[in-house]
């Protein structure tokens, strides 16, 4: 049977290699934070680890006092690369097993017994193990069943810790040879390990292949859905969405070739990127947004009545043409112009709804442009365009267009 000194080296050979194969593939995919926290962290366990297993080769303040901390200070990585899953920030009681090595050690008569300092590693990592495993569960990434699967490991592996410490404690050895059940202990942790890193390697896989999938979906320029991407968001409204209705808003800017023709392309796909941002931010929460044509963009939200599609296009319209675009020398103004078409859930058809969104889009160009048309209920109507007046220019925006609105409710109800 392997002794400590050996369980140690190979601890230390399995960390310090993850450690920097993950460092290189953070090299070669720097946006992927996860890779370069995770190599830290075994960074700082190979590093740590190897100083303890050192002891009596070196200092003892280097091999007991940093290279503990240092192995512990690995869960902060840890739960920082957990965490990068979700673009959040690593909680504070990632920090709790470096703090408990601290305290513990700052009482003389526990830093002088083996068994003790044992004890006091065990209950640390043991914490460590607890917050990777919670900040796994209140997590988003991935599926709820590997976060459970992966956070049910390491609490088991939490709890292993513990009996060691207490059995060191107990047995109070004099050297790390007398724990013959460290060695054990180790192979638990070595069994814990494989299975973690094979859950969390399948989260990543998944997750690259989502990212893919993304990338597949979305209109390079804007990060807008594209047509297949937008046609699969729509079929999953229609399958989850709780209202009563679809709605389907398209938005064509108006003049838009004269854009690209006076100013030129780059101005053009600021303008894209300008209106692109524009809708994503008042897009509500049940609701997708694509690029459906060159300078035409499409909506689809979840809708108890007309009025309520009116709403979203109308702030956007009304947004989107007070936002100064730079063109070199100047700055644009650009409108757009909106079509909508209402349906209800159980017969909305995404080819169907498009078209009678255009007819209701070709309605608002004949009226003028930079305003919104509704095609609900066989009728199509268009929204009055804002007044000028003080009334309007005072109130509040949403409240001046619901009044609008309600200017032609009557219609979008018969």
């Amino acid at each position: 049977m392997i002794d400590v000194k050996t369980a140690f080296l190979l601890w230390v050979i399995q960390a310090g290699t993850l450690a920097i194969l993950l460092i290189a593939i953070w090299l070669h995919a720097r946006d992927q934070r996860h890779f370069l926290w995770f190599g830290l962290g075994f960074g700082l366990q190979a590093t740590g680890l190897g100083m303890v297993g050192l002891r009596d080769q070196i200092p003892d303040v280097l091999s007991i006092h940093a290279g503990n901390i240092l192995s512990l200070l690995g869960f902060i990585c840890w739960g920082q690369a957990l965490c990068a899953f979700d673009d959040r920030r690593a909680p504070a009681y990632v920090a709790l097993p470096a703090l408990i090595w601290v305290a513990g050690n700052a009482v003389p008569a526990l830093t002088a017994e083996i068994g003790y300092r044992m004890a006091i590693y065990n209950v640390a990592a043991a914490a460590g193990l607890a917050a990777l495993g919670v900040i796994v569960l209140t997590g988003t990434f991935s599926t709820r069943r590997y976060r459970v699967m992966l956070a049910t490991v390491w609490f088991l592996q939490a709890g292993a810790c513990l009996v060691f410490a207490y059995i060191a404690t107990r047995i109070m050895p004099r050297s790390f040879t007398e724990m013959t059940l460290a060695v054990a202990v180790s192979i638990v942790g070595l069994i814990a390990f494989i299975t973690a890193m094979t859950l969390i390697a399948k989260m990543m896989m998944d997750r690259s292949e989502e990212r893919l999938q993304a990338l597949v979906r979305a209109d390079p320029l804007t990060g807008a859905l594209n047509r297949r991407g937008f046609s699969d968001a729509f079929q999953h409204l229609v399958d989850s969405a709780p209202s009563a209705g679809l709605a389907m808003i398209i938005f064509d800017l108006d003049h838009f070739k004269h854009i690209n023709d006076r100013h030129g392309h780059q101005v053009g796909d600021r303008v894209l990127l300008e209106f692109s941002a524009t809708c994503k931010a008042h897009l509500p929460q049940r609701a997708a947004f694509g690029r459906t044509g060159g300078e035409e963009f499409a909506a689809v939200l979840a809708v108890n009545e007309p009025k309520d599609a009116a709403l979203f296009a109308e702030t956007v319209r009304m947004a989107f043409a007070e936002r100064a675009i730079d063109a070199e020398t100047q700055r644009i103004h650009v409108t757009t112009s909106v079509g909508i078409a209402v349906a209800p859930l159980a017969i909305a058809d995404l080819e169907s709804m498009m078209a009678q969104a255009d007819t209701a889009l070709y309605a608002a160009k004949a009226e003028g442009r930079n305003r919104t048309s509704v095609n609900a209920n066989g009728k199509v109507v268009t929204v009055p365009p804002a007044r000028s007046d003080n009334l309007d220019a005072q109130a509040d925006r949403q409240v001046a267009i619901l009044k609008r609105i309600a200017a032609v409710g009557n219609n979008l109800h018969d």
